[in-house]
């Protein structure tokens, strides 16, 4: 029976999974004080523990276990992520631990220390505990645990100012398209307001116009009268050019040619109808 500790249920699955896979059994505890209660009431064979944890980590787990005259030779192997600097191992090898690995670490290996550490135990059947009174041995643990805090404290910093800046950063892009927004609505409204006029003056232009019965004069909106011309390039993008229809070359113009002695002359009309 191989009892697994750590305080992340995905941590003990995987490492279930592969024990298990080998042909072993298991128990879980999320912590080192749920470990010592389970081997309160449970015969375990060997011990795979994380060492951050809360309540009680792996290092004083392994302190207590080594000083159980009960459990003092049972095999026990750290397997972290945390702790994982050259101190760390040391600390881990002073408070008694057989074995050190870190996570992730390949099914192999977590076998094969498993098997040594086994194996270790049946050729030292009584094993001392480490001195927990040793000043060096508790110096160890207090720097472990002040250099953890201190990189946990670097990590939540860090986070901090990166939250801050992305932060900071929403906060730039919400203002930069609010003011996009009031730009383009700005655009809208004048763009609105000129189609509103050139609507009203297409509605003019469509409306009942009054036009002088003899001078074909057009009265607008202020009672002025002005020329059909006038008018409609006032409302309109409308150009105009001057000429003469077949009608009138007719009745007014070839008259008046013909009353200066020209004769002869055809209409624009019939010119261009011409082969």
């Amino acid at each position: 029976m191989i009892l697994i500790v750590d305080d992340l249920v995905i941590n003990r699955k995987l490492l279930r999974v592969t024990l298990e896979a080998a042909g072993h059994t298991t128990l879980e505890a999320a912590d080192g004080v749920e470990a010592l209660q389970i081997l309160a009431r449970e015969a375990v064979d060997a011990i795979i523990s994380d060492i951050l944890m809360p309540n009680m980590d792996g290092f004083q787990l392994c302190l207590e276990i080594r000083k159980n005259d009960r459990f003092r030779a049972l095999p026990f192997i750290f397997y972290t992520s945390t702790y994982t600097s050259p101190d760390d191992m040391k600390l881990a090898q002073a408070v008694g631990a057989d074995k050190y690995l870190t996570k992730p670490a390949p099914a192999v290996a977590i076998l094969e220390a498993l098997r040594e550490a086994i194996e270790k135990k049946s050729a030292r059947p009584a094993i001392a505990a480490p001195a927990i009174g040793d000043s060096s041995v508790l110096k160890q643990y207090s720097q472990a645990l002040v250099h953890k805090l201190e990189e946990k404290n670097t990590e939540l910093h860090d986070t901090v100012e990166k939250l801050q800046r992305a932060h900071e950063r929403i906060l730039e892009l919400n203002s930069g398209l609010e003011q996009r927004v009031k730009e383009r609505t700005t655009e809208l409204e004048t763009t609105n307001r000129d189609l509103s006029l050139a609507l009203s003056q297409v509605k003019q232009l469509n409306a009942l116009l009054p036009i002088c019965g003899y001078c074909k004069k057009v009265r607008d909106d202020q009672d002025y009268w002005q020329s059909v011309e006038g008018y409609i390039s006032q409302h309109t993008d409308a150009r105009f050019s001057h000429g003469v229809c077949p009608e009138c070359f007719e009745l007014h113009v070839k008259p008046d040619l013909a009353k200066h002695g020209i004769t002869g002359v055809r209409s624009p009309a019939q010119r261009k109808a011409d082969p």
